[in-house]
C-alpha cells in the first residue's frame, strides 16, 4: 500500500486534505467515501470522485470533487 493525499472540493469537507492508503498511487480508486456525523445528527455518507492529479509540485496528491461542485 502507498499513501496519497486527497484535496477535497465541494460538499461538507471542501478544502480539506485527507491521507489515504491505496494499492497504486498512480491510479487511486475513482471514488472516496467519508461519513459525517455529530452528537445530534444521523450519520451521512458523502462520496467524492477523482477529478485530476494535483498540479506539478504536489507529488502524490489527487483532487477529488463532490458531485455537482463544478
Amino acid at each position: 500500500m502507498a499513501e496519497v493525499n486527497l484535496r477535497l472540493r465541494g460538499g461538507p469537507y471542501d478544502g480539506q486534505t485527507v491521507d489515504w492508503d491505496v494499492p497504486d498511487p498512480d491510479d487511486p480508486p475513482m471514488s472516496y467515501e467519508l461519513r459525517l456525523h455529530g452528537p445530534h445528527e444521523s450519520a451521512e455518507t458523502y462520496e467524492y470522485h477523482r477529478a485530476e492529479r494535483a498540479p506539478d509540485g504536489a507529488a502524490g496528491t489527487w483532487i477529488y470533487e463532490a458531485p455537482g461542485s463544478r
